[in-house]
């Protein structure tokens, strides 16, 4: 066992304070409001939300506005869905206690998606009584 030199403390004492100096960067950075590559962030929920709504004077177009960028929320997070189920589609060596595992990890997702199969569709509310499709059953989920 061998006690630590000077020259072993002192390199420590150095990287323990460029830490310092790189964190107190950091915070003197966030306190004027700036990026890490010194880019303006936004200070209050007004700047905020002012450089994420860019206003018209036409409140019909603010309002078309608004459904798009909600449209595309909804797209953004439906895509990233659709991606974790095709790569457990996609695995190989998928096995039923894997799938039970992904299952209970993406709870939320599966109820959605069952939530969605319940709903009546726009599409489905005024066909034909003998032409609708019949609901999903839960057996075929628990059969994998």
């Amino acid at each position: 066992m061998s006690v630590p030199s000077e020259a072993d403390n002192r390199l420590e004492e150095t990287k323990v304070s460029e830490d310092d100096e790189m964190e107190k960067l950091y915070k003197s950075l966030e306190q004027a409001s700036l990026s890490p590559l010194g880019d303006r962030r936004p200070s209050t929920k007004k700047e905020l939300r002012k450089s994420f709504v860019k206003r018209c004077k036409n409140p019909s177009i603010n309002e078309k506005l608004h459904k798009i960028r909600t449209l595309n929320s909804t797209l953004k997070c439906k895509e990233h869905d659709l991606a974790m189920i095709n790569q457990l589609l996609d695995d190989p060596k998928l096995t039923a206690r894997k799938y039970r595992e992904w299952k209970v990890v993406n709870t939320l997702l599966i109820q959605d998606i069952y939530q969605q199969q319940r709903a009546p569709t726009p599409a489905s509310e005024g066909s034909p009584q003998g032409l609708e499709k019949p609901p999903p059953s839960a057996c075929v989920e628990n059969s994998i």
